[in-house]
């Protein structure tokens, strides 16, 4: 199955966010199928990020040092939103939910 734009529409992408991908399509080549897996690999790369940070985070909370807590805290909040803001957040996760769904067996076209 290829990715059409009738196939994202239903599965919860705007119109907008269709335009969006056309554009980048547009801008820099490649798919709708290659746009649609490159987001979800940018999400799945903020899961990691995000759970990585959890888990210092975590690690830090046992040294009981009250300024390093926070500093750390602070940095790593900070590095989230970072991360967070330099790719489209809501386009990648629907990316990665779509991609989910239709990654079986060469389901998206690449």
């Amino acid at each position: 199955m290829k990715v059409t734009e009738a196939a994202l529409l239903k599965s919860g992408f705007s119109h907008a966010d269709l335009q969006k991908i056309k554009n980048n399509i547009d801008s820099y080549g490649g798919s709708l199928g290659e746009s649609i897996h490159d987001l979800a690999n940018r999400f799945r790369i903020v899961l990691w990020v995000f759970f990585g940070c959890m888990a210092i985070f975590i690690w830090v909370i046992f040294s009981n040092n009250q300024d390093y807590i926070v500093s750390t805290g602070i940095g790593l909040l900070i590095t989230m939103l970072i991360v967070i803001f330099i790719q489209p957040p809501v386009l990648s996760y629907k990316s990665w939910r779509y991609w989910k769904i239709h990654r079986t067996n060469g389901d998206l076209d690449q």
